[in-house]
C-alpha cells in the first residue's frame, strides 16, 4: 500500500516533468540528479545509521519505498525547482519558491514518517527545514559551477 502511494506520486511527477518545457540542458539534469543522490544518500546514512535519528523498518516494501523516494522523487523535485528558477523573475519570487520547495520535501518526509516508511526517533521538525535548505544550497552552487564549466566547454 505504501509503495503504491509513493509510486503513484513519483509517476505523476515524472510524467508532469517529462511533458513540461525544460530550461536545463540534459547534462545539467544528469549532473543535478547525481549530486542530489550523493548528498542526500550521505546525509541519510550519517543521520540514520551513525547517529540513530531515524529508524528504518524491516519490511521490504518500506525499503523499496524509501529507495524510490531517495533515487527518483526527491531529485526530481529539486531538478524541477532549479529548472523553474531559470525562467527569470525577481529574486524574491525565487526565494519564495525555494520555501515552497522545501516545504514540499518536508511534507513528503513527514508523509513517509506517517506511513511508517521510517520513524523519527530524535528528529525535530525544524531540522528538516535546515536539512533541505543546506541540500538546496549545496546542489545550487554545485550546479552553478557545472553550468559555468558546461558553457565554457560548449562554446
Amino acid at each position: 500500500m505504501v509503495f503504491s502511494i509513493f509510486f503513484s506520486i513519483t509517476m505523476i511527477m515524472n510524467v508532469s516533468y517529462a511533458v513540461s518545457k525544460k530550461n536545463l540542458h540534459l547534462f545539467e539534469i544528469i549532473f543535478i540528479w547525481i549530486v542530489v543522490n550523493i548528498i542526500h544518500h550521505n546525509f541519510m546514512t550519517i543521520f540514520a545509521l551513525n547517529l540513530g535519528l531515524f529508524d528504518f523498518g524491516d519490511h521490504p516494501a518500506h525499503y523499496w519505498t524509501m529507495a524510490l523516494m531517495r533515487v527518483f522523487l526527491i531529485p526530481l523535485l529539486i531538478i524541477w525547482y532549479l529548472d523553474r528558477s531559470l525562467e527569470g523573475g525577481q529574486s524574491y519570487k525565487k526565494w519564495t519558491w525555494l520555501l515552497v520547495g522545501i516545504s514540499i520535501l518536508v511534507g513528503i518526509e513527514y508523509l513517509a514518517n506517517a506511513l511508517n516508511v521510517y520513524t523519527f526517533k530524535y528528529w525535530k521538525l525544524w531540522w528538516s527545514f535546515a536539512e533541505w535548505l543546506i541540500i538546496f544550497l549545496l546542489v545550487n552552487y554545485s550546479w552553478l559551477w557545472f553550468q559555468k564549466l558546461l558553457r565554457k566547454e560548449m562554446g
